[in-house]
């Protein structure tokens, strides 16, 4: 093993121990997005803590025995790391960001050298991923976890491997039956339906489908509450239609991500590729009342006005958390907390006003909510303090 992979295990140790440097840090970043395989390498060694932690609750680990198994699938690093600027709008302020979004809550710890505003450790309460299924009941799904899931005649109608659960094409289930996932904040799942159609679920989603599409009828799925990415099968006699709290999207076969949160004001919908058609909830679908998309869109319903408007956008700012990514662009402050609270699964009160009016360009990418804090800190001097999970901001 060459020896810039064993300063790699290294910096991975230093991060773990809240011990790590800015500019280890920036180096260990930019090896995991060097190659997917060393980030694939980097969350096995993320759940092998996780799971250490709790055995019991330790501060160092074995570094050297617990990499036995992995270190010799790291690669040389040959990346010089770049730095990521956030822009404060209306101070023209800029600031070097060493954010990043990891996607999993279990890392949510004080960093070696804490803030003066940090009071005492963030404590993060551990929701599971839930599967209702349609007689009710209720299944927990483990993001390492291996599973069938069978019908009453014992058929296997789906199957789940780690963070994604795939339900069987051929199955011979020819009764409309549906199950619903529930994802809670801090976490994000991948389903993949009956047709090929596969869906990314964000923080905070909870998902209505079939078990299995029938044939001669309109593929629907519900998307209750929530967010989630469609990459939808081709099928030009079975439209495919999300229905929401407001607005319905109907498809033939494209990729398209729909937001619809309870606390948000509007639903939005946004076409990466291919068309789309939205229509209201309560009426039926008509191609010369619906609202046509082009890829490069965002169709948005307004919740109070019950009107919608269509916009040119930057499709990454709404796609980016597939990829573990928050991306934001002259996003006011007290929308930013939003993704941020279903992201790390905290919650935050915000008592500085004038910050909250505040509009950035930011782009996290894969670290504490601590560290977001932090950067927030030594650019605008904000003060805060923890609770167990809560954060206050004054």
């Amino acid at each position: 093993m060459q020896e810039n992979n064993i300063n790699f295990l290294q910096l991975i140790q230093d991060y773990l121990l809240k011990e790590i440097s800015d500019n280890d840090f920036m180096l260990l970043k930019s090896w995991i997005y060097e190659k997917p395989e060393n980030k694939k390498i980097f969350e096995e060694y993320l759940l092998l803590y996780k799971k250490t932690r709790e055995i019991a609750f330790i501060e160092k680990i074995d570094i050297k025995n617990s990499w036995e198994k992995i270190e010799s699938r790291l690669n040389k690093p040959n990346k010089t790391p770049s730095l990521i600027l956030i822009k404060f709008k209306k101070t023209f302020k800029y600031v070097a960001v060493f954010i990043a979004f990891l996607g999993v809550s279990y890392f949510l710890f004080n960093q070696n050298k804490p803030s003066s505003n940090t009071q005492n450790q963030l404590i993060i309460a551990q929701e599971s991923i839930k599967l209702e299924l349609e007689n009710g009941d209720i299944k927990i799904i483990s993001a390492d976890g291996t599973e069938k899931l069978t019908n009453k005649s014992g058929q296997i109608v789906a199957e789940q491997a780690g963070n994604s659960l795939t339900y069987n094409k051929k199955s011979n289930h020819d009764i409309l039956e549906y199950n619903k996932l529930i994802i809670p904040n801090g976490k994000k799942f991948q389903i993949v339906l009956s047709d090929g159609t596969k869906i990314y679920l964000n923080s905070g989603t909870t998902l209505k489908y079939p078990v299995k599409f029938i044939a001669g009828n309109n593929r629907q799925v519900y998307l209750l509450e929530g967010e989630a990415y469609f990459d939808v099968a081709k099928d030009a006699k079975h439209p495919f239609i999300v229905n929401s709290e407001n607005m319905n999207v109907r498809v033939l076969g494209t990729e398209f991500n729909m937001s619809s949160y309870p606390e948000d004001n509007s639903i939005n919908t946004v076409l990466v590729e291919g068309s789309v058609s939205v229509f209201e909830k309560e009426t039926s679908y008509d191609k010369n009342t619906s609202i046509e998309l082009k890829p490069g869109f965002k169709a948005s319903w307004n919740k109070a006005e019950n009107k919608a408007a269509i916009d040119k956008v930057d499709v990454s700012m709404y796609t980016g958390w597939v990829d573990g990514k928050l991306i934001f662009k002259n996003t006011q402050f007290k929308n930013i907390i939003k993704k941020l609270e279903r992201h790390y699964n905290v919650t935050i009160t915000n008592n500085n006003l004038k910050l909250n009016e505040q509009y950035f360009d930011a782009t996290f990418d894969i670290e504490t909510i601590e560290q977001v804090l932090n950067s927030f800190n030594k650019s605008y001097k904000i003060e805060y303090k923890i609770e167990n999970n809560q954060i206050y901001i004054n």
